[in-house]
C-alpha cells in the first residue's frame, strides 16, 4: 500500500483565517494552560482526519504501508498506538515494524514504512547530489526533495526491495517544476541500476507520490517528468491495468476540477511477469465530498473539504514475489 497521509504531524500549522479565531486562546496566563489549549485544538482540528486515515488503512488491510508526509518517528509510533491500535480488532497494532529516516523537506514531511513483516534493512538516499535544474538555473544540491528510501522487506526468507519516494510537487506550475521531477526519476533509476546488474530480471517495486501524471482519463499526456522510470519498459505502472481510465485517479485538484493519478506502484519487468493482470485497488472512502466523481460510500462525518483521510487516495495491490 502506498499512501500520502497528508501532514501526519505532531504540530499544527494554523491557516491564517484560523489564527484570528484562536488568537484569544493563545493568551493563556501560563505555559501549561497554553499547551493544554493547543493540545485541545490539535485534537478538535485533526483527530477526525487521523481516524479516517486509520480506517482507510484498516479497510485495505495491507502487509506493508509506504507512507508520505510523516513528520518523524515519534508521530509514526503515536499514530500506531493512538489510532491503528484502536481501529484494528483486538485493540492491536499489527504493524510491528515501523521505520522513518529524516529526509530533505524543509517542512519536515518524510517518507516512512509500517510493516507486518521484518524490515531487514532500510537506507536513505537523501545525500545524493547533482546539478538540480531550479527555475533560476542549475546548481549543485541534494537531488531528492524528500528522499528515496530503499527498504528490504523479508517474508518467508525472501527479500523484496521497495523504493519509497515522494517527488517534487507541482506547486509553482507543472512545467516549471518538471525538471526537478525528471532528475529525481533519473536518480531512482540510477540507484536501481547500481543495485542490480540486470534490473529487468530482478524483483523490486517503486512506490509513492510522484506528483505527476501520464494521462488524463485515458488520454496520454507525455508532458511529465517520470520518463526515466516509465519509458522503454523500465517499470510497469499497474494502475494502468484498471480497465476504466476514469477510475485511475488518486488525487483531485479542486482549483481546476482535475482528476489524475499521482500515486504509483511500479513493478520491475520481472515482478510484473509474476503478477500478470494485476489490478490494484484505489480506496476513496476517505475522500471529501468535493471530489464528486467518487459516488461510493464514505466514512461517516466526512466533510465537503474536511475532515478527510487525506487529499490523496491510497493504492493497494497484492504482489507475489
Amino acid at each position: 500500500m502506498t499512501f500520502n497521509v497528508e501532514n501526519l504531524l505532531q504540530r499544527f500549522r494554523f491557516r491564517d483565517f484560523e489564527k484570528d479565531d484562536l488568537l484569544s486562546l493563545m493568551e493563556a496566563e501560563t505555559e501549561a494552560e497554553r499547551a493544554e489549549l493547543i493540545r485541545t485544538y490539535w485534537n478538535i482540528l485533526n483527530d477526525e482526519n487521523r481516524v479516517f486515515t486509520a480506517l482507510t488503512i484498516q479497510q485495505a488491510n495491507p502487509d506493508v504501508i509506504c507512507m508520505q508526509e510523516v513528520e518523524n518517528d515519534r508521530i509514526l509510533n503515536f499514530f500506531g498506538k493512538r489510532y491503528i491500535d484502536k481501529i484494528y480488532k483486538n485493540n492491536r497494532d499489527p504493524f510491528t515494524y515501523k521505520r522513518l529516516i529524516e529526509g530533505n523537506d524543509p517542512r519536515g514531511i518524510d517518507v516512512a514504512v509500517m510493516s507486518r513483516y521484518e524490515i531487514e534493512s532500510i537506507s536513505s538516499n537523501r545525500e545524493r547530489r547533482g546539478a538540480v535544474p531550479y527555475p533560476d538555473g542549475p546548481r549543485e544540491d541534494r537531488i531528492f526533495r524528500r528522499d528515496c528510501l530503499e527498504v528490504n522487506i523479508k517474508k518467508n526468507n525472501k527479500i523484496l526491495t521497495v523504493f519509497v519516494c515522494h517527488f517534487k510537487s507541482m506547486s509553482g506550475g507543472r512545467n516549471a517544476t518538471k525538471p526537478i521531477r525528471e532528475i529525481e526519476a533519473s536518480e531512482v533509476k540510477k540507484i536501481i541500476e547500481e543495485k542490480f546488474a540486470q534490473p529487468a530480471n530482478e524483483d523490486w517495486v517503486i512506490v509513492g507520490d510522484l506528483n505527476d501524471y501520464t494521462e488524463t482519463d485515458g488520454v496520454a499526456d507525455d508532458n511529465h517528468g517520470l520518463g526515466a522510470l516509465l519509458n522503454n519498459g523500465f517499470s510497469v505502472n499497474i494502475v494502468k491495468n484498471i480497465d476504466n481510465p476514469k477510475d485511475r485517479w488518486t488525487h483531485y485538484y479542486s482549483d481546476d476540477g482535475s482528476y489524475h493519478q499521482l500515486d504509483y506502484i511500479l513493478l520491475s519487468p520481472s515482478l510484473a511477469a509474476k503478477n500478470l493482470g494485476i489490478r490494484p485497488e484505489i480506496i476513496r472512502n476517505g475522500q471529501p465530498f468535493r471530489a464528486d466523481r467518487y459516488t461510493g460510500d464514505r466514512w461517516p462525518r466526512i466533510g465537503f473539504e474536511r475532515p478527510k483521510a487525506s487529499d490523496h487516495c491510497p493504492v493497494v495491490a497484492d504482489i507475489n514475489f
